[in-house]
């Protein structure tokens, strides 16, 4: 078969003028679901998470390669900044214009093309591809029924990485602060105890708390993201409670035991032993109404060059033309779950750069578009030696 790159194209802009702002996906996964059949697929369905699922048998048996990219976008915020319409898949100087072309449906469309591409007589196993849903809330949740129904040698995750290798990425953590308080009249704060004024200390020590500054994908990160007092608004009432929300972006090697420990270690030292630390809850329904809720510590994770996967992986994009070279993932993928806790040999492999996704006009390079095809199809036969 020869990759028609207008097909890929095409493709591409159907899945952009697919509204599928998160929770929105259903008509997404339906395209992915005829296109995959139109290509020949062996199987081609919507699973019980929504995900479309695919599957092409090669002649031989052999390992499984699973390529996964999500449907689902961010809103398009704010509508009248966009110089281009965000759900027309408008093609100008060589880009398509549009919500999810960066991220990342480009990749999603690459990949359905790609796995395509693969010559069955050579290839030994078999080669899924996932568009799945929820990304943007819930990483790595709704790829698990995949890889349950689909155990992987190789999972392959198409964020946007300027077609660079990418063998490790940073995790995330959502933890909420709750300190406790009295309440009393504001004309009398002395009669009762602030919560918020407790926050303060308690902030004051977190922030003190040191992250990782190196690891194999970059530093750790602890950002304040919220602060929101109890009752608000307050009506000449001292708060009686505040929560805070930290953002914590994980390196290789964090724990969870060691993370939560210097959060309630801080609060101690703030003369606040009885504040409440816990994770936030992801709690999420898909369009055909699949239900996940699960704390938000989503793991960091990181391969060496030289696992066996890995090395087979970047050798064959070698031996197609492309470099090949190494990189991270700054921000947190569905690789959360096949690499951070599932411990399955994981890349990163996208078209576009990370710096695209969710902006005003995001866009894409049709020339890159067409190369992540080839890119694809390149690592589908990588654990496939030739004869």
């Amino acid at each position: 078969m020869t990759v028609d790159p207008e097909g890929v194209v095409e493709f591409t802009a159907e899945l952009v003028r697919s509204k599928s702002v998160l929770g929105n996906e259903g008509a997404a996964a339906e395209s992915v679901v005829r296109c995959m059949k139109a290509l020949g697929y062996d199987t081609a369905f919507i699973d019980e998470a929504g995900n479309a699922v695919g599957e092409i048998r090669g002649a031989h048996p052999g390992p499984r390669i699973v390529f996964d990219g999500h449907l689902d976008t961010v809103d398009v915020q704010p509508r009248d900044a966009w110089t281009h319409d965000p759900f027309g898949a408008e093609i100008s100087d060589g880009r398509m214009y549009g919500r999810g072309t960066s991220d990342m449906k480009g990749a999603v469309a690459a990949m359905v093309f790609g796995a395509a591409l693969c010559d069955r007589e050579r290839l030994r196993g078999s080669l899924v591809v996932s568009a799945s849903v929820g990304e943007e809330l819930i990483e790595g949740a709704a790829l698990k029924p995949v890889l349950d129904r689909y155990p992987a040698d190789l999972v392959v995750i198409g964020e946007a990485s300027d077609l660079k290798l990418v063998n490790g990425g940073r995790g995330r953590a959502e933890v909420l602060f709750r300190t406790h308080g009295t309440p009393s009249h504001a004309s009398a704060p002395h009669l009762g105890s602030n919560a918020v004024h407790t926050m303060r200390r308690v902030v004051e020590q977190v922030e003190a708390i040191p992250v990782p500054s190196e690891s194999p994908v970059g530093p750790g990160v602890l950002a304040l993201t919220a602060i929101v007092s109890d009752p608000y608004p307050a009506h000449s009432v001292i708060p009686s409670g505040c929560e805070a929300t930290y953002e914590r972006r994980l390196v290789p090697g964090e724990t969870l035991e060691q993370v939560m420990g210097d959060f309630r270690a801080a609060c101690d030292v703030a003369g606040a032993p009885e504040t409440t630390v816990e994770l936030a809850t992801i709690d999420y329904t898909s369009y055909n109404g699949w239900h996940v809720a699960q704390p938000k510590w989503l793991p960091a994770w990181w391969f060496s060059a030289e696992q066996a996967e890995i090395a087979a992986a970047r050798r064959s994009l070698q031996e197609s033309g492309f470099e090949a070279e190494l990189a991270s993932y700054q921000f947190c993928t569905n690789a959360a779950y096949s690499a951070g806790e599932a411990g399955i040999p994981t890349i990163g492999l996208g078209p576009s750069n990370e710096t695209l996704a969710h902006i005003v006009d995001e866009s894409i390079a049709l020339e890159e578009l067409v190369r992540a095809v080839h890119a694809y199809a390149a690592v589908g036969l990588s654990l496939s030696p030739a004869d």
